[in-house]
């Protein structure tokens, strides 16, 4: 290994020692003056630079990323393009997520990446340690970037979100979470009708066409955590920028409409075609001007913005991202899965 050092008259040297943990600690000397003295000095840290290098071995860099491997499964993952950044090695999240089960997405509009499965996503930004996980906040030890149109993110920081056993030797991070990738199925719509009595063909889904939203999953069931309590999750959370517009998905009259301490600004709507039956927005930024209680509205009409408002007293917002819950009641206000449906309702979106 070789250490640039400059020792010329006026420059700074800077020797970078990898600790445990994404920071790197740096010592600066200030190579000044002269005569014999100093010279004496310089020779003395020289040699205590070199002799430290020497023990510490190779300092990972970018340019070692030929290098490095990964095994998912007990197969090598193939275009994840590993490099080592920080003292993390750094990974192409699409294959490396699909490796272990998942699937991910990336929003270059937002720079948001969103991996998911049934009953869990994690959301990140590129340029930004903050992620979500489950709608939770959580901190990537290295902001993911992109590199030849790949978001990069730290494999072993989200091996473990993502509940995988992860080792590394010589150059190879070894993950393993049990999952066998499935025979790829053929003549199969992705997203069949759904046994529902819900699942109308003429029903839309809440964003109108155009909008910009991210992948989502089965949240249904979901662990959620709020004021020392654990319950389970009972619609579909959809990320999405904050004023997205959401539309009506059926028709029906408001029959709650305000503050509510968990969905923060909401709208639930009885449904026109299935009285008793209840479809449930929330987190609203905001309402459409003329809503309010006991108002009546028809499918595709504008309801209001998504936000990200809840979980406290009224005008608490920003303990998650924003995103669309949607939820599903029947008449003893037991949940029903919405995830299925909103997976059928997919396709068909009105134009605002």
């Amino acid at each position: 290994m070789s250490i640039p050092i400059d020792i010329r008259r006026g420059w700074w040297v800077r020797l970078a020692v990898r600790v445990d943990g994404p920071e790197t600690r740096s010592r600066h000397t200030r190579a000044d003056g002269g005569g014999s003295t100093m010279q004496r000095s310089w020779k003395r840290r020289l040699l205590a630079a070199l002799a430290l290098a020497a023990l510490l071995g190779t300092v990972p860099v970018p340019a070692a990323a030929a290098g490095y491997k990964v095994i998912s499964n007990g197969v090598v993952v193939s275009d994840v393009q590993a490099e080592m950044v920080d003292g993390q090695l750094m990974t192409a999240v699409g294959p490396f997520a699909e490796s272990l089960g998942y699937k991910a997405s990336y929003d270059s509009k937002s720079k948001m990446i969103t991996v998911y499965k049934s009953g869990y996503w994690l959301t990140m930004w590129i340029g930004t340690h903050l992620a979500f996980q489950n709608d939770r906040e959580v901190w990537s030890p290295v902001k993911p970037y992109i590199k030849n149109g790949q978001a990069m993110v730290p494999a072993w920081w989200l091996a473990v979100r993502l509940g995988a056993d992860v080792s590394y030797a010589n150059g190879t991070l070894t993950v393993s979470n049990g999952y066998k990738a499935p025979q790829p199925a053929t003549g199969v719509n992705p997203n069949p009708r759904p046994d529902s009595p819900f699942a109308d063909p003429t029903y839309v889904f809440p964003f109108p066409q155009g909008a910009t939203y991210s992948a989502y999953a089965d949240t249904m069931g979901a662990s959620r955590y709020w004021d020392g309590q654990t319950f389970g999750h009972e619609g579909t959370d959809i990320p999405a920028p904050h004023g997205t517009p959401i539309v009506a998905v059926a028709s029906g009259t408001i029959v709650r409409y305000g503050w509510n301490t968990l969905g923060g600004y909401r709208i639930t709507i009885e449904l026109d075609d299935h009285p008793g039956y209840y479809f449930y927005y929330a987190h609203l930024s905001g309402y459409a001007p003329g809503l309010k209680l006991g108002s009546h509205v028809k499918k595709g009409q504008l309801l209001g913005y998504v936000g990200s408002t809840g979980e406290g007293p009224e005008g608490t917002s920003g303990k998650f991202i924003d995103h669309l819950h949607f939820g599903i009641y029947d008449s003893n206000w037991k949940p029903i899965n919405s995830y299925p449906l909103l997976k059928y309702w997919e396709g068909n979106k009105v134009k605002l």
